[in-house]
């Protein structure tokens, strides 16, 4: 269950700085173009040059600008955070070490790279999911599939190494006094604001929330239903300057300030401080999920069963614990989409061998973890027979160019959109300004 969903913040504050384009409500700065252009390098991408990329910008910058007004899209601090650690983990793997990753990005410190991808990877979780909205329903046909192979099978890349994988996860039981430390924390910060201590810097000193802490713990605009029921449940409860008793959710202990009440929305800050297991409740946690990786390398029970019976991970439990692709939709994962524990955990594995129990986290939660190898796919040019899934999401992705480019098009004379002078004299596969 997601924690939070994206509301109303305080917008980042750049530098006065040159303007690529604007979109609608979307600026598109020069500094946005140096640094999508140098991770797509980074991830492989083949683009020729920033005329081309300010243009893939554009597309998707309509796409955001309309997904930010569209109701039926949602994006939550939950998912922004998980996709930023994933992408950071991937950066490292490519290219060393963290703090060469801070600095090809040209940051001084991590926290600074963080808190300016997020923004980065938001909008591109608004731009995929209104661009699943306009083209929602395609399909292909085997045969649209098998001709698409024959035109482009000499340009369809190799299928590199993938792996299918099933886990158990378990929490650690945290022990009563570890629990209450972070209850009388939070009573304490309570004490303080009510005696005058801002609670807006207490948000920024102690709060675990990453989509808010730096803001203050601010959350804008709130209504039933974006949070976590516990966290509704306190908050629509609140009156105005009223500070809540601590209460727990699935991430930890909160505390809510409830600043302005507006109809059925709210203005509040929170702080949130995660119940953190100590190296005994992860030993333990350890020691008993160890007890059941034996009994199943034993025989004396399934991989399925212990999922039923233990797993905390109430997503693939009932799925006997597989794992699925969020990017694809299917239980084939490629190395560097894996997190290095799990890739790790992978090694010297054959299939339907388990790991070794070790300490993870998962969906930002302290986890103990157990990995099934299912099936290893070793790298190999694609073919309609083995890889058709892979080529069906390839047909239809060339049918959704299309439909998108129409939708776009239209979007134009609707939209302001203004090129700044650096681009003007760039070649562009839609007449931005004069459709």
């Amino acid at each position: 269950m997601n924690v939070f969903a994206q509301t109303s913040q305080t917008p980042r504050v750049s530098k006065i700085e040159g303007i690529a384009a604007v979109v609608g409500d979307e600026l598109v700065l020069d500094s946005d173009v140096d640094r999508d252009f140098q991770t797509a390098k980074l991830q492989g991408m083949e683009v020729k040059d920033r005329c081309e990329f300010l243009n893939n910008m554009l597309l998707e910058k309509v796409l955001i600008d309309r997904a930010k007004q569209d109701t039926l899209v949602t994006v939550t601090n939950d998912e922004v955070q998980r996709t930023l650690k994933n992408q950071i983990e991937g950066f490292t793997r490519q290219i060393g070490s963290e703090k060469a990753v801070v600095e090809y990005f040209g940051f001084k410190t991590k926290a600074e790279l963080e808190n300016e991808l997020q923004y980065y990877i938001r909008d591109n979780i608004y731009a995929r999911e209104k661009r699943g909205l306009v083209v929602k329903g395609l399909d292909a046909t085997p045969e649209e599939v098998r001709v698409f192979f024959e035109e482009h099978k000499a340009e369809l890349p190799d299928v590199k190494d993938e792996y299918s994988i099933s886990h158990i996860i378990m929490y650690p039981e945290i022990d009563p006094e570890n629990e209450q430390k972070v209850i009388d924390e939070l009573k304490q910060i309570k004490k303080e604001v009510q005696e005058g201590s801002s609670f807006a810097t207490k948000a920024i000193l102690y709060s675990e929330d990453p989509g808010s802490s730096s803001n203050g713990g601010q959350y804008l605009k709130v209504k039933r239903g974006m949070m976590v029921k516990e966290f509704d449940a306190v908050a629509f409860n609140l009156e105005e300057g009223e500070i809540s008793d601590p209460f727990k959710t699935d991430y930890g202990y909160h505390i809510i300030q409830l600043e302005k009440r507006k109809g059925q929305e709210l203005d509040l800050r929170h702080i949130l401080i995660s119940l953190k297991p100590t190296a005994d409740e992860v030993a333990r946690t350890e020691h008993k999920l160890d007890s059941i990786r034996i009994l199943i390398n034993e025989g004396k029970m399934t991989f399925k069963e212990a999922a039923l019976r233990f797993s905390d991970d109430k997503m693939t439990k009932y799925n006997e614990g597989n794992l699925m692709n969020p990017q694809t939709g299917e239980d084939r994962f490629e190395r560097n989409q894996l997190s290095t524990n799990v890739s790790n955990a992978l090694i010297g594995l054959q299939n339907g061998d388990l790991s070794g129990v070790f300490s993870d986290d998962y969906e930002n939660k302290n986890v103990v973890r157990l990995i099934r190898m299912n099936s290893f796919f070793p790298e190999h040019k694609i073919n309609y027979e083995q890889d058709y899934s892979a080529l069906k999401r390839f047909t239809i992705r060339f049918k959704e160019q299309d439909v998108l480019m129409d939708w776009v098009k239209k979007q134009i004379p609707q939209t302001f959109i203004k090129i700044g002078d650096d681009y003007k004299d760039c070649e562009y596969e839609i007449n931005w300004e004069n459709e």
